[in-house]
């Protein structure tokens, strides 16, 4: 599901990226944790992963100009992050090629279990249920591999 190397990828200063869960602070008052980004080794550039920057800027658009400090879980937020942060959290070896095959197991366990939760909403007619669980499923498909990058 996942195209090989989605852990590193290279930089524009020509030093390359590694991909990590990431605390942003917007607007100096809200913490959004749980932000998976690709940072540079050289020049400590850094960019949220192309497939979660829709739903990122949805949720500082939703904070708007909120002048209250408080602290927000982006993974709470985007299937994609929270199966990286999952998945990173119970990871403790350094090996990529282990945690490429442990994120390419995570994505597809979720899939299915939300296509089993979109089965039991159908099955109660649950369309709002549905409407929800079909858009948490869009946030993993659309992380394909070309779009993950």
């Amino acid at each position: 599901m996942l195209k090989d190397n989605l852990l590193k990828k290279s930089c524009s200063c020509g030093g390359g990226m590694t991909i990590h869960m990431h605390t942003l602070i917007y607007s100096a008052k809200v913490k959004i944790t749980g932000v998976p980004v690709y940072t540079c080794g050289e020049c400590s550039r850094y960019e949220p992963l192309p497939s979660i920057k829709r739903d990122l800027g949805m949720l500082i658009k939703e904070l708007g100009g909120s002048s209250d400090k408080r602290q927000v879980s982006f993974a709470e937020r985007n299937e994609w992050a929270n199966v990286l942060k999952e998945t990173f959290a119970g990871f403790t070896t350094v090996e990529l090629s282990h945690l490429e095959e442990a994120i390419n197991s995570a994505i597809q366990g979720r899939i299915d279990l939300l296509l089993d939760i979109y089965q039991f909403a159908s099955a109660s007619v649950d369309r709002e249920w549905m409407e929800e669980t079909a858009i948490r499923l869009s946030q993993l498909t659309q992380s394909s591999p070309e779009r993950a990058k």
